[in-house]
């Protein structure tokens, strides 16, 4: 029994057949059964359909009669090749909160993980889920990282402005030498 491929490297999810050759052609017996040293990493069918799993090293095995024949597979993890924000620029006024969102391709990377950290926490935060806390005013770039790419977004710290002040009296009598206490408030 021959196998059509002895090694194969396959990414994480991908599927190939196996072809089996039986020899000679009159063999009274051809059926051939299908075995894998590991189907945690790499399952295979009674038709040579090998699925890849999850990263790793197996041997699939084809046997026939007394006879085998082997194909070693290596699983290979899918590499991150992009990955993108929502937004590239945004301005925030100081204590606002955003959450910014990370796309990573392609769907079936094998680690899909983001990385987040910024430029400079005394003006904005971060935090392992893209929430962003803008906390002085200031610029500060956010990354996002997964695999080997990286995606940025430029934050704006504005300062809230004040809109309105008021004083709690608007007309007070005082005697001669009287003192009173008048009430300032800010808004926003």
């Amino acid at each position: 029994i021959t196998l059509d491929k002895t090694s194969v490297e396959l990414l994480e999810g991908e599927i190939i057949t196996l072809t089996a050759t039986v020899s000679p052609d009159n063999a009274t017996e051809k059926n051939v059964a299908w075995s894998t040293s590991d189907a945690t990493i790499v399952t295979v069918d009674n038709n040579g359909v090998i699925k890849a799993i999850k990263v790793g090293k197996v041997t699939i095995t084809a046997k026939a009669g007394d006879k085998t024949a082997t194909c070693e597979v290596t699983v290979k993890p899918v590499l991150v090749s992009g990955i993108t924000l929502d937004k590239t620029s945004v301005e925030l006024l100081e204590g606002e909160i955003i959450t910014l969102k990370a796309t990573v391709s392609p769907d079936n990377a094998t680690d899909k993980t983001v990385a987040w950290s910024t430029s400079d926490a005394s003006i904005a935060t971060v935090d392992n889920n893209g929430v962003v806390k803008a906390t002085k005013v200031g610029k500060v770039t956010i990354t996002a990282k997964a695999g080997d790419k990286t995606a940025t977004c430029e934050i704006t710290v504005k300062p809230v402005l004040v809109s309105e002040i008021s004083i709690d009296k608007t007309s007070v009598e005082l005697l001669e030498g009287g003192t009173t206490s008048l009430k300032a408030t800010v808004s926003p």
